[in-house]
């Protein structure tokens, strides 16, 4: 009721920002409110705009077999992952044959190597990229199920997104043993200069930042990566150590290989040292 009374001088609530709920919110709250649960009230907020694309593990950085894996193989490629479901597929990651759920394992890990695990296969769940999060929770529940494979506009796999992935957009990451193996990694030389991998996504840069979510959004075009949106802003494959300038922010290639962006240094610079990106 607080926040609806600041922001009712508009006729529309439709009409109202992000920036401007996140502010009444601020507003809002009191000196009991914690800013964990101030995070949570502007996730909740943002929820209904988040589409998969945005927080799915993409394509190049999923975790799968090939069906014609040996099961002893296939067990010890499973305890090391530290992932309780894992896409099988045949040929390619765009033939997707099932989800291996690793409980479904425990009851036959004495088995020999000649073991058809192949048959304890389940359905994959197919949805599109630009489905919104909110939508997909409402069908994990429905379904029961934990985890969804996105395709493109092709068909074709562009990445997968779990239970947790949109769960951790309304209350922050969630912790858990195998965190270890799955984080993402950067790391914070000082509170301007930042390090981070080609493939983070743009939606985590702007948590690490603390920036709106849509930051980059006019600039951004079809990716959802930083390396994706370095190669938007310079409509090239820069080489090592080429500096890319973006309003506040300096983007120094670190590491190239292979066609791909690998690390990144940020820059952040203050708003009265803005810079644009050169024509």
């Amino acid at each position: 009721r607080v926040i609806e009374k600041r922001l009712e001088k508009h006729q529309n609530v439709q009409s109202v920002s992000l920036e401007e709920i996140d502010h009444a919110i601020d507003l809002a709250v009191d000196d009991k409110t914690s800013e964990e649960e101030k995070v949570i009230l502007k996730g909740i907020v943002k929820f209904g705009n988040i589409a998969v694309k945005q927080i799915m593990r993409s394509r190049v950085d999923i975790i799968a077999f090939d069906r014609e894996v040996g099961f002893h193989d296939l067990l010890k490629t499973v305890k090391k992952s530290g992932y309780s479901r894992i896409p099988v597929y045949e040929e390619n990651l765009d033939n997707i044959l099932g989800i291996l759920y690793a409980k479904d394992l425990l009851q036959y890990l004495e088995k020999d190597k000649d073991f058809q695990w192949q048959e304890l296969l389940r359905p994959p769940f197919y949805i599109p990229e630009s489905k919104k999060i909110d939508d997909l929770l409402k069908e994990f529940q429905t379904k029961r199920i934990h985890m969804a494979i996105a395709v493109d506009e092709y068909g074709g796999t562009a990445g997968l997104v779990t239970l947790e992935d949109i769960m951790e957009e309304i209350i922050g990451e969630i912790k858990d043993e195998f965190d270890a193996f799955n984080e993402i990694e950067y790391s914070k030389e000082d509170d301007n200069n930042y390090i981070f991998e080609g493939k983070t996504l743009l939606n985590d840069i702007c948590k690490v930042l603390s920036l709106n979510p849509d930051y980059f959004d006019q600039v951004k075009g079809e990716s959802d990566s930083l390396a994706g949106l370095i190669l938007e802003l310079s409509g090239e494959i820069p080489q090592k150590d080429a500096v890319i300038k973006f309003d506040n922010f300096l983007f120094t290639v670190l590491s190239v290989g292979e066609n791909r962006i690998k690390k990144v240094k940020v820059t952040v610079h203050s708003v009265d040292a803005a810079v644009e990106v050169n024509d």
